[in-house]
């Protein structure tokens, strides 16, 4: 079963090399002249001694010897030609898979990632395809060399004198038993190991993710310990895989070494009887080097062909993973959208395990209309919000968007008309500027700040060290929690969407920033769809209705004044919310 499993993958890989074909067949065109060359060696050694030196002619051994120099030239640009060839094809055809593999990542429901630890996904794009790399790229000149070298030397010894050629072939079956049992528990050994390497960039992906959490707690060395035996748990893993390698190499040197000697007592005798010239036995033992070191080659190469191996049967995993329902494109193409929601009987759970987060949930939402969704931690507020992104679909029930199936549309086409800002904004290395136009790369810095200025915080962007320009390091840390939400904000904002939903979207503006955008917000999400989902309540009481969410249904509607009045879980929240501010600004 493993080996159709490995044969389909290479097959897949081969599919990626097709594109170079004709750069391919030319450089094994280079590698078959590179080890017809090498061959041709003891060959001519075989007839320098017979037919010069034994007959004493010097003009013939003068013109061995020009043959022999000429044929070396010729091996060494082959050489050349194959070295540069592979690597060639072998770097783009990496290149590929990695393009291929990160834009089928890129396709994959969010529910894969919550299933994968990051490390683990990382893995994929560098220790698993750099594993590759190292055969396509040097791998592939060893065992097409090796191949031939080994056919070919098998074929000159029968020719030359097949008695010895037998004599030599007597170690044969003690070097196929010992290759099948190398073979056998390396390719165990190498598939444990591809999975240790995932493990210790898993691990290491998470610490440094979460460092801030890790030093505030105290957590250093439980953690160093933790990751210690991660790491211990790879190098006896990998130790595994010398210890096999370490026993069967000397293994095939000492078959070398007493085929040698068999060939030296058997030969010598047939040329003390004149039966065999001292030439062809010279010739035999230059070839004898010729049949060893391929297979001893081939041996340590099987090492690289395991890993790559099982690191190509991992990278092909991913790419046989199947998006899921919420990331399959649909066939409308959504254009300009009205914004009108409605959501009927709409029940969701993350997993089969797991209870439902929403609960038979109905909801009409007009086009243009402002609503507030609040409630307690666990309510389903931003679960709903992930399903309205179609991040998720529901487990049953149906979202309309404009009367249309949310899953009937181009996913990719739709979200272009969904503003989206989380509690937790995510920025991307680069400027200021960039994140801002993240959905319009092309546009200009003005077409930017007309933007920024109908939110009102231009000045405050153009107070950054550099302005626009203030680059941007992994996740924004350069930038403070407020500076980071306000930034996230204008990028929505610049993308002018039809539909916006701001998940605790002001959870980290400081009253004062937020009082700034109360009127840019108003201006802006006049005429649009919006869902302002919130804890801090002061921010949804211009909306024009405002839904209480509790256990992942809907328990109030109505406006901001009425469900005050109401005296129910809207009125408590409020109450709740304007006793624990000292200022009396909830």
């Amino acid at each position: 079963m493993a080996f159709w499993v490995r044969r389909r993958s290479l097959v897949r890989l081969a599919r990626f090399v097709g594109s170079y074909r004709l750069q391919a067949v030319g450089t094994l065109l280079a590698m078959a002249g590179l080890t017809a060359t090498g061959l041709a060696g003891p060959y001519l050694f075989r007839l320098a001694i017979d037919k010069g030196i034994g007959k004493r002619d010097t003009r013939y051994l003068l013109g061995i010897a020009a043959l022999y120099s000429l044929i070396y030239l010729l091996g060494a640009a082959f050489n050349a030609l194959q070295t540069y060839g592979s690597t060639w094809v072998g770097e783009r055809v990496v290149r590929d898979l990695r393009d291929t593999l990160f834009e089928h990542l890129t396709s994959l429901d969010l529910a894969y990632y919550t299933r994968q630890r990051a490390g683990w996904v990382v893995s994929r794009l560098t220790n698993d395809i750099e594993a590759l790399e190292q055969l396509l790229v040097e791998g592939t000149n060893q065992l097409v060399t090796s191949v031939l070298t080994l056919i070919g030397a098998t074929i000159i010894l029968f020719s030359m004198d097949p008695r010895l050629a037998a004599v030599t072939m007597t170690v044969l079956p003690f070097l196929m038993v010992g290759t099948f049992i190398f073979r056998t528990r390396a390719a165990r050994a190498y598939r444990k190991v591809r999975n240790a390497v995932g493990d210790v960039s898993a691990a290491l992906q998470e610490a440094l993710s979460g460092m801030t959490v890790v030093q505030a707690f105290a957590r250093e060395e439980p953690d160093s310990r933790a990751f210690a035996a991660t790491n211990e748990h790879y190098r006896k893993t990998n130790m595994s895989t010398i210890f096999l390698s370490g026993t069967y190499f000397p293994a095939v040197e000492l078959l070398s070494a007493v085929a040698t000697a068999s060939i030296l007592l058997y030969g010598g005798h047939q040329v003390a009887q004149g039966v065999l010239t001292v030439g062809v036995l010279a010739a035999f033992i230059g070839y004898l080097s010729s049949f060893f070191d391929p297979i001893e080659s081939l041996s340590d190469l099987y090492n690289t062909v395991q890993s790559s191996g099982a690191a190509l049967e991992k990278i092909l995993s991913v790419l046989d993973t199947e998006p899921g329902e919420a990331e399959s494109l649909g066939e409308l193409s959504a254009g300009p959208l009205a914004g009108d929601i409605a959501l009927s009987e709409v029940s969701f759970a993350y997993t089969a395990e797991t209870a439902e987060v929403l609960d038979h949930l109905s909801l009409h939402i007009p086009a243009g209309q402002r609503v507030a969704i609040v409630g307690p931690t666990g309510a389903g507020k931003s679960t709903l919000a992930r399903l309205l992104l179609r991040f998720y679909t529901p487990t049953s029930g149906t979202i309309l968007v404009d009367g249309v199936d949310l899953r009937d549309f181009d996913v990719r086409e739709y979200r272009r008309h969904i503003g989206y800002v989380p509690q937790e904004p995510h920025l991307f290395s680069g400027t200021v500027v960039d994140n801002i136009r993240l959905a319009r790369p092309a546009a200009s810095l003005e077409e930017v700040r007309e933007a920024t200025r109908e939110l009102g915080i231009d000045d405050l962007l153009l107070s950054l060290p550099e302005g626009y320009e203030t680059p941007v390091h992994e996740r924004g840390t350069r930038l403070s929690a407020g500076e980071r939400q306000l930034v996230a904000f204008a990028r929505s904002f610049f993308a002018r969407p039809e539909i916006l939903i701001l998940d605790e979207a002001t959870s980290s503006v400081d009253p004062g920033t937020e009082h700034r955008m109360e009127s840019a917000l108003t201006r802006l999400l006049s005429g649009r769809t919006a869902i302002i989902i919130a804890h801090r309540l002061s921010t949804v009481e211009a909306a024009d209705r405002v839904l209480v969410m509790e256990g992942g249904r809907i328990v109030e509607d109505g406006s901001h004044a009425s469900l005050l009045g109401a005296a129910g879980p809207y009125s408590r929240l409020y109450a709740a919310q304007l006793a624990a501010a000292p200022s009396g600004n909830a």
